[in-house]
């Protein structure tokens, strides 16, 4: 065999090895990539499964509660969770059916979350899914933003209704209300004298609740926002309370690689 014949053999054979290891490489990157589409796939799935065995657990804690505790038919409580991108959304909320019944909710004047035996049922079961099923989602420095929507019917407050700072004093402290930001201010020298001030003054029981009564977010890096609605309509159906929890991250290790599909 001579030169030129041994150069173009080797030639050969180097090109079909280095041919033969780029496939091999684009077929492991296409498993990689089935490998967690799969897996986001199957995260759905359990986050929908999630969804419908929580619901029916809620239905269950509300049906079992003590006679002190009880929470009218007509009240409708729903939990739904959801995945969006890398992070794990739960939402929970509760209405009155039949405003003209409404039973369970915040009486006239009232803030505190043990004012409202629906809104206690919807804290109590948010503690027991953070602190049990979702607290490996909760390590510490996991960050958690949370939507706290506080509503108010359209009775007017005709005298000053008495703050007494269970949650602090607030000057100017930035929240929205009715849909446009704005600068709340609530002390215990100023009381309430708004409808705008009541309905924060609902959203900080709760927010207070979960800082204080919930094991994993004392660890958490959390953002709480709180939203105020001043409803026009009148009855205890639109005295509620609604939270929105996202756990941002919750499957970012799941993410596909920057890879592209053969």
């Amino acid at each position: 065999m001579n030169r030129f014949t041994l150069m173009t053999f080797l030639l050969l054979l180097s090109v079909l090895c280095f041919g033969q290891e780029v496939e091999t490489v684009s077929e492991r990157f296409h498993y990689q990539y089935l490998k967690k589409e799969q897996k986001k796939e199957q995260i759905q799935k359990d986050n929908e499964e999630r969804q419908r065995n929580w619901q029916e657990e809620l239905a269950t804690m509300k049906a079992n509660l003590a006679e002190g505790q009880r929470v009218s038919d007509n009240v409708k409580i729903e939990v739904q969770t959801e995945v969006q991108d890398n992070n794990l959304v739960i939402s929970v909320a509760y209405e009155t059916l039949v405003v003209a019944d409404a039973a369970d909710d915040y009486a006239l004047g009232k803030y505190t979350i043990e004012n409202s035996n629906a809104c206690m049922l919807m804290c109590n079961f948010l503690k027991n899914k953070l602190e049990n099923e979702l607290a490996d989602y909760l390590k510490e420095g996991a960050k958690v933003d949370v939507r706290i929507t506080g509503a108010t019917d359209g009775t007017p407050i005709r005298s000053k209704i008495a703050y007494k700072g269970e949650y602090g004093d607030f000057t100017e402290k930035p929240i929205s209300l009715n849909g446009a930001p704005y600068n709340m201010t609530v002390t215990q020298k100023t009381g309430v004298t708004t409808n705008g001030q009541l309905a924060f003054l609902r959203t900080q029981g709760v927010e207070d609740f979960l800082k204080t009564q919930v094991e994993p977010l004392k660890h958490t890096e959390n953002m709480f926002h709180s939203i105020a609605v001043e409803n026009k309509e009148k009855g205890g159906g639109y005295r509620r309370v609604s939270v929105e929890m996202n756990i941002l991250g919750a499957f970012a290790e799941v993410e596909p690689e920057n890879t592209v599909k053969p």
